[in-house]
């Protein structure tokens, strides 16, 4: 491996500025215009096509939809492919949940979206013929009634509102077709260094060779790939549109170095992704093509300065290209990703996902498959792209080693200094353990990256469905009133409790955590539901671009994996619960300040009236301050919901996986939840991630945060998020970096899978709440993603706000 420590400074051209400045300035906060091409182009091929398989279904309209799109290259362009009709445009999600008029009138009150009157007429027509053919009817007709109080409770985020609506739907930009959503990495590499031609030609071989003596499945195997190729071929005449639209356009162009740019995108577009790139910018347009098609809400780019390394090292050797240009076009890839928007319809939904989520996540670094460190230029080059084009997408993530050289944890910092929140920082050590327990080999655990948030992931052999979370609190409240929600009412508790009989705090603990496997069991099982009534509608084209894809014929959904994940659950609140639990058992159970039925009144009142006994909950022992008296039931709680999990099944027969993180669930899971014995109030959004501290607790400082951390076994989870935040005076010299570093690495050290920062002082925050006008491009670091602080709700801004600002 080439040292690259001493890489010089780029300085981009002249003419790579004005153009990355010129496209960046489009990115603009104003409303997105509602497009309806996409939702129409598939209903036309939907009613056209019923009583075909359904994967043939997804596949023909995939294609027609592929070939009728409207589509346009923007001035300046390099990289093309747009990702709606229109620019800023964003498109109806019709598989996924139902729209509703209302939610749209909602979302154009709101300032999200504008919608152009003329398109009423056939959007209402889209969405009443969707009513019934969408995921969450289907998954609304299977739901039983206890397991129908369970959904509204939102235990199991968001509460169900109806059962034809269950979590609702989704708009969003890109050319995606399918029912399910799902977390992981696609085989990039191949698509690559192989081409779709060499894909195709695979399948119709396979297809060519099919028995059915014997083969139950056969015709199911038929129907795959005859579906694959529909859906490669549609992706190569997407882009030879774009070949003949450039072509078209550098005739008419009298600009002589926008045409020769115009022709180039033209040979670009009729060479990939049919074929193998040939260098770097074949490269990165054949990763955005595939990309536009793919469920890129939540997908990981993979280990981006791996498999683009060689493309990057041919066109520097044979001069095709100097770092310079490669740089250019990483930034042109950040400014193209903000094109890709998703959109919540339901409000409830929007605030889960505040600020138009979503988890590219670029996955950078780490170790190779002999456990050497894997760093190459690239790898410097995709940070200094973040950090001269500062949007909030990619994401990046650094994977952290013992030997990760310090050049490299510096430059990270330098774009952490920016304020953009990334890149985050993942552990090496514990991730591949974590899939070493987990029954994946050395060489190819070695080889996982993040998805979605940091959710553990082999690419393209591993898959999750989605992310979904289950509310701790929420769980508490029930259980101490008695099995009862007070939200809606219902008695959903396995079996009554009445509280002020237990003479122990043990028992009332063992007795909780029967509480948590209870509804635990419930959630598994709204969730192998969904997945039960989605499985057959699985995209072709993500099922293809998996490993062995053609040799199993089946789509990613009804395969076994190698890293088996189909199922997860995060928690959400589980700081809350851990304090409140320590709260309960130092104060009732030790010291006796006051009694189980005094806290019931305190929290049922919201404290008015019981201000005494929450400033003695607000003393209690907190997480976060390297206290073992909470960490040490922070910890076990963890262990107990890992047990559950592990002994806890998808419908493929494979445990549930554990997760830690948040989004911004916490922002949902605490406005359902009530007062919790912690001190915290109702409705009070929850701790965020994984392992952070309930915002303002932790006042012993980072390295506090992270032994408190290191204490729960962070080996057993697939994710464990933990943010901090820094004032921007903390990190002001080189040495200032550097004990950031070993903070880093420490923790790693200490078994942790991830932290993250948000380098910003609170008063800026607080302006930019007061006025948004003057801070558009502000970025913060909210959960697994990075966002425009003005499009965060008030609540979500305000839950940002509060966190401990840290000093080194």
């Amino acid at each position: 491996m080439k040292k690259v420590d001493l890489i010089p400074q780029i300085d981009l051209k002249e003419k790579a500025q004005k153009r990355i400045e010129s496209l960046k300035n489009q990115i603009t906060l104003d409303p997105y215009v509602l497009c309806i091409e996409k939702a129409k182009l598939i209903t036309e091929s939907w009613q056209k096509t019923d009583g075909d398989p359904p994967i043939i279904r997804l596949a023909k309209a995939f294609e027609h939809l592929l070939k009728n799109y409207p589509i346009f290259i923007k001035e300046n362009e390099l990289i093309v492919g747009n990702a709606a009709s229109l620019p800023r445009g964003i498109e109806i999600d019709c598989f996924f949940g139902p729209i509703y008029e209302e939610e749209l009138k909602k979302l154009e009150e709101e300032g999200l979206i504008t919608i152009p009157k003329n398109v009423w007429f056939e959007l209402r027509e889209i969405i009443y013929y969707w009513r019934d053919k969408n995921l969450q009817y289907k998954i609304g007709q299977v739901i039983n009634d206890k397991l129908w109080q369970f959904a509204q409770s939102g235990i199991l985020l968001p509460p169900f509102r109806s059962k034809e609506e269950g979590v609702g739907g989704f708009l969003s930009s890109g050319l995606y077709i399918g029912i399910q959503r799902w977390i992981g990495a696609l085989d990039f590499e191949s698509v690559l260094t192989s081409g779709l031609n060499y894909l195709i030609m695979k399948a119709e071989e396979e297809l060519e060779n099919i028995r059915f003596e014997g083969k139950s499945d056969a015709l199911k195997k038929v129907h795959f790939l005859q579906a694959a190729i529909i859906s490669l071929k549609a992706i190569i005449a997407f882009a030879n549109r774009f070949a003949e639209l450039a072509k078209a356009m550098a005739i008419r162009e009298n600009n002589p170095d926008r045409k020769k740019e115009l022709e180039k995108i033209a040979e670009v577009c009729k060479q990939v992704p049919a074929n193998a790139a040939r260098n770097f910018h074949e490269a990165i347009q054949s990763f955005w093509f595939i990309t536009l098609v793919t469920p890129w809400q939540a997908f990981s780019t993979g280990r981006f300065d791996q498999y683009m390394y060689p493309f990057y090292k041919k066109d520097i050797e044979k001069r095709i290209s100097d770092s310079s240009d490669i740089l250019e076009l990483l930034c042109l890839l950040r400014i193209k990703d903000m094109e890709l928007v998703a959109l919540p319809a339901r409000a409830v939904k929007r605030q889960q996902y505040a600020g138009l989520a979503k988890w590219h996540n670029m996955v950078i670094g780490g170790v190779d498959k002999n456990g050497r460190d894997a760093t190459n230029e690239l790898t410097y080059l995709i940070l200094e792209a973040a950090k001269r084009v500062r949007t909030p997408h990619h994401t990046i993530t650094l994977r952290v080693h013992e030997t990760t050289p310090e050049e490299l944890m510096l430059k990270a910092i330098e774009v952490v200094k920016t304020g953009i929140g990334m890149p985050a920082f993942v552990g090496d050590k514990s991730y591949i353990e974590f899939l070493l327990m987990n029954g994946v080999p050395l060489e190819e655990a070695r080889n996982y990256v993040v998805a979605g948030c940091i959710e553990a992931s082999i690419p393209a052999k591993s898959r999750q469905s989605k992310c979904t979370f289950f509310v701790f609190p929420k769980v508490l409240e029930i259980f101490l009133n008695g099995g009862i929600d007070p939200r809606t009412g219902f008695n959903i508790g396995p079996f009554e409790v009445d509280i002020e009989k237990f003479g122990t705090f043990e028992d009332f603990y063992e007795t909780f955590k029967k509480y948590i496997t209870h509804f635990t069991k419930l959630a598994a099982e709204l969730i192998n539901i969904d997945l039960a009534c989605s499985l057959e509608f699985a995209s072709p084209v993500d099922s293809i671009l998996m490993i062995d894809s053609i040799k199993e014929g089946k789509n990613l959904f009804e395969r076994e994996m190698l890293y088996e994940n189909i199922g997860a659950i995060s928690q959400c609140g589980l700081i809350n619960v851990g304090d409140s639990l320590a709260a309960i058992k130092k104060l009732i159970f030790e010291e006796k300040l006051f009694t189980m039925r005094e806290l019931k009144e305190a929290l049922k009142n919201n404290w008015e009236g019981y201000e005494n006994i929450r400033t003695l909950c607000l003393k209690a022992p907190k997480y976060g301050n390297d206290d073992d008296y909470v960490d040490e039931i922070v910890s076990d709680l963890y262990k107990a919901w890992v047990k559950t999990l592990s002994n806890t099944y998808t419908i493929l027969g494979k445990s549930f996986k554990p997760a830690a993180i948040s989004i911004t669930s916490q922002w949902l899971g605490g406005a359902i939840t009530g007062a919790t014995p912690d001190g915290r109030k109702a409705g009070e959004v929850l701790a965020d991630g994984g392992a952070s501290p309930m915002r303002g607790r932790d006042v012993r400082g980072p390295t506090a945060v992270i032994k408190s951390a290191s204490k729960i076994d962070q080996t057993c989870l697939q994710s464990v998020l933990l943010n901090m935040k820094f004032h921007p005076s903390a990190l002001k010299s080189v040495e200032d970096m550097k004990k950031l570093s070993i903070l880093i690495k420490t923790y790693f050290r200490l078994g942790g899978k991830h932290i993250q920062f948000n380098v910003i002082d609170k008063n800026t925050l607080i302006e930019a709440q007061k006025h948004p006008e003057y801070y558009k491009d502000l970025i913060v670091r909210v959960a697994g993603f990075s966002a425009y602080f003005v499009q965060l709700s008030k609540e979500v801004q305000d839950e940002i706000i509060a966190r401990t600002e840290h000093c080194i």
